[in-house]
C-alpha cells in the first residue's frame, strides 16, 4: 500500500478531506485510514445514516489489487498535513466480517406505499 493521495480544502470554518488509496499488492487489502484532524469528523451520510466504512474518526475498507478507493469527510478542525494515515493494511479474507451495525447502516430506506397511507378505516 501506497501512502494516500490527499487534497484539503478549509472553507467558512470547516476542513473539507479527500483521500485516494491504492493498492500495490497482488492481494486484495483491507485497509484502516485514520483521520490525523484534531477535532470531530464528520463522515458522509446516507439518507441519514453514517456509511458502515465509518466508526469514529476511522474509514475501513477493502480495496482490490490495482485499484483505487476515494474517501472523503469533513471536520470544524483546522487542517494538518497529511489529514489522513494508514493505521492498517492486511490481506483481505474471503468472507468479509460485518457487525449487525454495518449491515443495518448499508439497507436502504423504507415507506409504507402512498395508497396504504391514504386508505381509510
Amino acid at each position: 500500500m501506497n501512502d494516500p493521495d490527499w487534497k484539503l480544502d478549509r472553507r467558512e470554518g470547516v476542513t473539507f478531506v479527500s483521500a485516494i488509496v491504492t493498492n500495490t499488492q497482488t492481494t486484495p487489502q483491507r485497509t484502516r485510514l485514520e483521520s490525523r484532524l484534531e477535532g470531530p469528523t464528520w463522515p458522509p451520510r446516507r439518507d441519514g445514516a453514517t456509511r458502515p466504512e465509518w466508526k469514529d474518526h476511522c474509514w475501513e475498507g477493502t480495496v482490490e489489487p490495482g485499484r483505487s478507493r476515494g474517501i472523503g469527510f469533513a471536520s470544524p478542525a483546522p487542517p494538518v498535513e497529511p489529514p489522513v494515515e494508514i493505521v492498517a493494511a492486511e490481506r483481505a479474507t474471503d468472507e468479509p466480517t460485518r457487525s449487525t451495525d454495518d449491515v443495518i447502516a448499508g439497507l436502504d430506506g423504507w415507506a409504507p406505499p402512498t395508497d396504504v397511507l391514504t386508505r381509510g378505516p
